[in-house]
């Protein structure tokens, strides 16, 4: 080896031990400074009060502080690009859930790649939703909802909070796999949703445990099946979809959490067991319980298997629905 030679590979091993002590600090230091976890919907919507949740046991573990910010707008897809770009030091977290798998199958232009640009960090757990109709409309389970809508097709429509969302695509696998034509009714989120569906003025939807719960006790809806892989302990008197005949029909929305790809896997490994220990605390199972949520843990193996299994299934359901990207 020449001597210029020598000289090359010495300075190229001294930048990598300088780059390797630099980085070990750093990630056993961390956090040192504010962690930022980003949500993609407004300000007290579910995924918020969730992120506040998880987000307070884990700053205190670290005697820190994660601050919590919204950046809602054109279904998740501000916040996820935003977090995509970002450096990726272990400082800002994405909240997560269906939007960040149906995306794909339903923007043509999206500038994202759940698969590509994030690295998992773990689930917090299960939101179960159920198949709702006003109190209204002649039907009690799914066998009458769907012999109703056979008998007068185009006549029963079901409302979504947004394109992409469980409500959307899950109710379009279930026409689907019934065979039913039911229309489509697009709104900007559930406030505007639920009173409708209250009123009789829409004819089905999919609620979340808390916004049935609501509705049930006054009297204006009625819950025909849960959606669920499995009957939930917010409603156990009601049959899943499965055990009315619709084995597919299983779409329990998640939420979880993932960082920028690239990553430190120490880092990585670090804010995955601080969420972790909080969602094995039970102040913290009893306050997501509380918010309709079940708490479910899922490692990061484990969730990234759940991400690439949903990318596949709404592609799937988009395609099969006929759904134009946008």
């Amino acid at each position: 080896m020449s001597v210029n030679r020598r000289n090359i590979a010495a300075l190229l091993i001294g930048v990598i031990c300088l780059v390797a002590s630099n980085v070990a600090p750093a990630q056993e230091s961390f956090p040192a400074r504010p962690v930022r976890i980003v949500i993609p919907y407004s300000p007290g919507s579910v995924a918020d009060v969730f992120a506040r949740i998880i987000a307070q046991n884990m700053a205190a573990q670290w005697n820190g502080s994660i601050v919590v910010e919204s950046k809602s707008g054109a279904n998740g897809s501000i916040a996820a690009e935003e977090v995509a770009r970002a450096a990726p030091d272990g400082y800002t977290w994405l909240l997560v859930t269906t939007f960040f798998t149906s995306s794909p199958a339903l923007d043509a232009k999206l500038r994202w790649d759940p698969l590509r640009d994030f690295a998992p960090v773990g689930q917090i757990c299960r939101a179960p939703n159920f198949f709702v109709v006003p109190v209204s409309l002649p039907v009690k389970n799914v066998a009458e909802y769907v012999a109703l809508a056979k008998a007068k097709p185009g006549t029963l429509n079901y409302s979504h909070p947004g394109k992409g969302s469980t409500g959307h695509l899950g109710f379009e696998l279930f026409k689907r796999l019934a065979d039913i034509d039911v229309t489509a009714i697009g709104y900007r989120g559930y406030p505007q949703m639920v009173p409708d569906i209250a009123s009789g003025l829409i004819t089905s939807t999919f609620l979340s445990a808390n916004q049935a719960l609501a509705q049930v006790q006054t009297g204006t809806i009625r819950i025909i099946g849960a959606i669920n892989d499995g009957r939930s302990k917010y409603f156990p008197e009601v049959p899943t979809l499965a055990e009315q005949g619709f084995a597919e029909a299983q779409v329990t929305p998640w939420f979880g959490v993932v960082v920028p790809a690239g990553t430190p896997q120490p880092i990585v490994d670090r804010i995955a067991q601080a969420l972790e220990k909080a969602l094995a605390t039970p102040d913290v199972q009893q306050k997501l319980d509380i918010a309709g949520c079940e708490p479910k843990a899922a490692a990061a193996k484990q969730f990234a298997d759940i991400i690439k299994a949903d990318v596949a299934l709404w592609a799937k359901v988009v395609r099969e629905a006929g759904i134009t990207a946008d």
